[in-house]
């Protein structure tokens, strides 16, 4: 039942991982550019203006980096759902008056 649970959840446990991410990499970004850029020589006139542009710009290249990692596995959960959704469709076609069973959905925005 747990499996089950989990195979049912795995596109929200997989959303919320991707967000949490991006929320860290925006504060990670806000909080390390400044530091990074020093270290490397550079001279900052307007440090709130690189941390700024750090908690902008970190959070997509994460974003990037997270659709080539997880992307094939977001199409195989869209797979997965279009499949079970012509499955539903073509037993629901059949003329036999047979009791379907409950489909259990998976959670969507």
């Amino acid at each position: 039942m747990l499996a089950r649970l989990i195979v049912d959840l795995y596109g929200w446990i997989i959303e919320i991982f991707l967000w949490f991410i991006l929320l860290i990499a925006g504060i990670a970004g806000f909080h390390r550019v400044v530091p990074i850029l020093k270290n490397s020589g550079a001279i900052l006139e307007n440090e709130l203006a690189w941390r700024i542009l750090g908690a902008f710009v970190s959070p997509l290249v994460a974003f990037l980096a997270l659709a080539v990692l997880f992307g094939p596995i977001l199409v195989l959960v869209d797979i997965r759902k279009s499949v079970r959704s012509l499955e539903a469709s073509a037993r629901g076609s059949g003329s036999d008056g047979a009791v379907l069973p409950i489909e259990h959905r998976e959670p969507h925005l």
